[in-house]
């Protein structure tokens, strides 16, 4: 298992494709794998963590009934108006992010846009499980404005546009009911996994509206009175 973790780590690191995937992996057992990746990866450097797969339809797609959690690299952090490439496996996902503080009580909350990348390397690899295992694709993410949190996002919505086109829109509070019910869920689970939370982490609380891919050209993400967040794809 060793071996399969340094594996994965140098694949994480160079954006590359992942070795192939163990068989039979139970959840527990995927969530001790991604630690150790994730140890490998970036050691205690973490921005914070991620809920995965917080959609049914996403959910039935891998083969699991459930959502996930995983760790947020701070050396995928980027700030609005960042630019980067895109490529094989390479997503969007418009999201809420909220920042907390050591014992997971929420500060304050506003726009991000995670760039996932899926690198298996076989196609029937592609499980929740393995997904768990991988740390649920995290890359990098793209931070905007933060401001004081709300008791309900129900009404408030974002738009993504590439090059002024629509691309996705979709209530802030989609996934997991929104970002209060959904960080309360992120870290009920979190520490259940022995995973440790540090005063200002980001919880970044699943996808609004899918997951697109990150096709070259210029996006704004606007999420009205909460603002905005620009990016280019190359």
């Amino acid at each position: 298992m060793n071996e399969l973790i340094e594996s994965m780590a140098a694949a994480v690191r160079a954006g590359e494709a992942l070795p192939p995937m163990p068989e039979g992996l139970t959840i527990e057992a995927a969530y001790e794998v991604q630690e150790a990746l994730v140890r490998a990866v970036a050691g205690d450097a973490l921005a914070g963590y991620k809920a995965g797969l917080t959609a049914p339809a996403g959910q039935a797609q891998f083969g699991i009934d459930h959502p996930l959690v995983g760790a947020l690299y701070e050396a995928g952090r980027l700030d609005s108006g960042a630019v980067f490439a895109g490529g094989a496996g390479v997503s969007l996902e418009c999201e809420m992010g909220v920042v907390v503080d050591a014992a997971g009580t929420p500060r304050s909350a506003g726009p991000v846009i995670e760039v996932p990348r899926i690198g298996f390397s076989r196609r029937e690899d592609a499980t929740g499980i393995n997904l768990c295992a991988c740390n649920i694709a995290a890359d990098r993410i793209v931070t905007g404005p933060q401001s004081a949190l709300r008791d309900d996002y129900a009404g408030l919505s974002v738009t993504l546009t590439r090059d002024g086109d629509a691309v996705l829109q979709a209530s802030l509070d989609e996934a997991l009911g929104g970002p209060v019910p959904a960080v309360a869920w992120m870290v009920e689970t979190l520490r259940d996994l022995g995973r440790p939370l540090a005063d200002g982490m980001l919880l970044i609380t699943g996808a609004l509206g899918g997951i697109h891919p990150a096709e070259p050209g210029a996006y704004v993400a606007d999420y009205g009175v909460l603002g905005q967040v620009t990016f280019t794809v190359t």
